[in-house]
């Protein structure tokens, strides 16, 4: 044993490779401020040509020309370009600057924007994803559960796009990510102490999807996806009722659920009434109908309702209507789209001492625990 390594550890150590996770941090955008702290160098990623190496930028703007990308003044002939950094980079986009650790890539897309991508190693990633997520004060057991939930969430999302140019988004449509902005000392540590651990079911990785408040029975799955997975069918969770995020209520004018249904392609006169047709096992509405002032019916999915209102105005799918006049209310019980491990649930669960693995044994039944980096050839389910 030499300074307190063993030959164990050091073949460990070579035969894994931590995955590289590719982030969609912008999207459509026609430019944006770049800032490089440190060395750094610009490459060709498909011919491994380095373009330039320098020491910092400071403000440079990245846009787009006929023929490629310009970066800082210069023009590169281009549709992909690379930067790697020894410091990290900062992104500047209307006047907000965020801090990214790795490289990023930069494409120039088809119909005319920039898409950038964050490159970087898959548990510096969690870090930049954990606080945004749950509250870095939370009890650390349930920070460790969350912690297995996104990087089994994560790991099932490279094997499912590897052949797209990103794995993951930063927004509610993935994950929210906020670099290395988003690190914070607690929320690191649950990452560090569950380094490695993913859920599994029959041997193969699962989207262990999760949401703020189940409202005291979480989805299942097959309700708003396709899957018909045993660990996402769905659980009674009184560890949520009267937390955070329980209940709720919402005021809404008719004109203006009108207007969006009408821009949706929904076709519908002034609101008169909204009657509930139909409710799934959990108590989230399946469908709904909705009757003008001319007596005309349309129905319509619980699930397109709420996309189509907004996902931040209807909490969740589970709610009573009160008509009022040319108003109603939506009085409604949980937050987010219900589907596995229930955040605040969880918060319940660790301040009653139960561990993550019992958390994340209940939200997510029939699984098993395994270190990602013990196994070869792990696959994602179809």
């Amino acid at each position: 044993m030499l300074l307190g390594i063993t030959v164990t550890n050091i073949l460990a150590f070579t035969r894994y490779q931590e995955p590289t996770v590719r982030v969609a941090i912008l999207r459509d955008v026609k430019s944006f401020g770049l800032s490089l702290n440190g060395s750094y160098q610009i490459v060709n990623p498909q011919t491994q040509e380095v373009y330039k190496r320098s020491r910092s930028i400071s403000n440079a703007e990245v846009s787009l020309f006929a023929q490629g990308i310009r970066v800082d003044n210069e023009d590169y002939f281009v549709s992909h370009l690379r930067i790697e950094t020894s410091q990290g980079v900062s992104i500047r986009v209307d006047g907000k600057i965020k801090k990214y650790r790795g490289s990023i890539d930069i494409f120039k897309e088809k119909n005319g924007s920039l898409l950038v991508i964050n490159r970087l190693e898959l548990e510096r990633y969690i870090k930049g994803v954990l606080y945004h997520e749950i509250s870095d004060r939370w009890p650390m057991e349930a920070m460790k559960a969350q912690a297995v939930a996104v990087r089994t969430y994560t790991l099932y999302q490279l094997n499912k796009n590897k052949l797209q140019l990103y794995d993951v988004r930063n927004d509610i449509y993935s994950q929210m990510y906020g670099g290395k902005d988003a690190e914070r000392y607690r929320t690191s540590i649950a990452v560090n102490r569950t380094r490695g651990e993913i859920l599994t079911y029959r041997g193969k990785i699962f989207p262990a999807y999760y949401h703020a408040n189940s409202g005291g029975y979480t989805e299942n799955v097959s309700e708003l996806w396709e899957h018909n997975l045993p660990p996402l069918k769905g659980v009674k969770s009184d560890y949520s009722i009267g937390m955070p995020a329980y209940a709720w209520k919402r005021n809404f004018r008719s004109s203006d659920i009108q207007e969006k249904l009408n821009s949706a392609g929904y076709k519908i006169g002034a609101i008169k009434d909204i009657v509930v047709l139909e409710r799934n096992e959990s108590g989230r509405i399946r469908w709904l109908e909705l009757i003008d002032r001319t007596g005309k019916k349309i129905k319509i999915s619980g699930k397109i309702f709420r996309e189509i209102v907004g996902p931040n105005d209807i909490r969740s799918n589970n709610y009573d209507v009160v008509m009022k006049g040319y108003y109603f209310d939506l009085i409604g019980k949980g937050w987010g789209h219900g589907v596995g491990l229930c955040q605040w649930g969880a918060n319940n669960m660790a301040h009653q001492r139960f561990s993550y693995k019992d958390i994340l044994a209940f939200y997510y039944p029939e699984t098993v625990m395994v270190d990602y980096r013990e196994e070869k050839g792990l696959k994602s389910i179809e």
